[in-house]
């Protein structure tokens, strides 16, 4: 899989359960919109020009103006709770928050990039810029499930292996669809549209092997 470059003071993988997160609403608290405006720019900044692409910008963009989108809190499914699941269970019955949102950074309304929160150092902070692939998915993934129609995608990882994965909680309860981020950048479009949404019981058990070998 190919790496993408970050800047970063380092992203915290794990999550700290003494933050409340809510599982019914994904707006980001005050403080977290805070450490994102506030961080946005200093990081844009340290982007050498040469390098704009891989950050997912084009050469002509004014870095300026970007601004930034509606956040996504990040959940995780725990290896415990992907081997247990059983077929018909809620995907939100085996999800974890973590403390990261991962807030879409626009220019003129497209998705460019990811700027990530996190908390740190008994702060939220903005610890990393990147992520060009994913940004462009879900860019896509909130065109097609808008929030205006009352839908609310939630973002999930299972770090184990390596993937993004979502869920639409207003359709129904079991589906649960991969984020396609190994497509090359070049093309400057979305691998998929995500109009189709998939099963649990399928991602989930093709996802059980992968997780078990990564933690032999």
């Amino acid at each position: 899989m190919k790496t993408v470059k970050l800047l970063a003071v380092f992203i915290v993988m794990g999550w700290i359960l003494s933050v409340p997160c809510v599982m019914a609403n994904q707006d980001a608290p005050a403080d977290v919109q805070q450490a994102a405006a506030q961080g946005l720019q200093p990081f844009l900044n340290k982007i050498p020009v040469i390098s704009l692409e891989e950050y997912g910008f084009a050469p002509g963009d004014s870095l300026d103006t970007a601004s930034l989108g509606d956040p996504f809190l990040v959940y995780t499914i725990p290896p415990r709770a992907l081997d247990q699941y059983q077929a018909g269970s809620a995907v939100t019955s085996i999800v974890t928050p973590t403390t990261m949102w991962y807030f879409p950074v626009l220019i003129a309304e497209q998705s460019r990039a990811i700027l990530v929160v996190d908390w740190l150092d008994n702060q939220w902070q903005a610890v990393s810029l990147g992520y060009a692939g994913l940004a462009k998915e879900l860019g896509a993934l909130s065109r097609q499930w808008k929030a205006s129609q009352g839908y609310h995608p939630m973002l999930i990882v299972v770090f184990q292996a390596k993937q993004y994965l979502f869920t639409v909680p207003e359709k129904d309860s079991q589906n649960l669809t991969r984020l396609v981020t190994q497509k090359p950048m070049a093309t400057g479009k979305p691998a998929d549209d995500y109009a189709t949404l998939g099963t649990a019981a399928s991602v989930i058990e093709q996802l059980k092997p992968v997780v078990k070998d990564a933690l032999k």
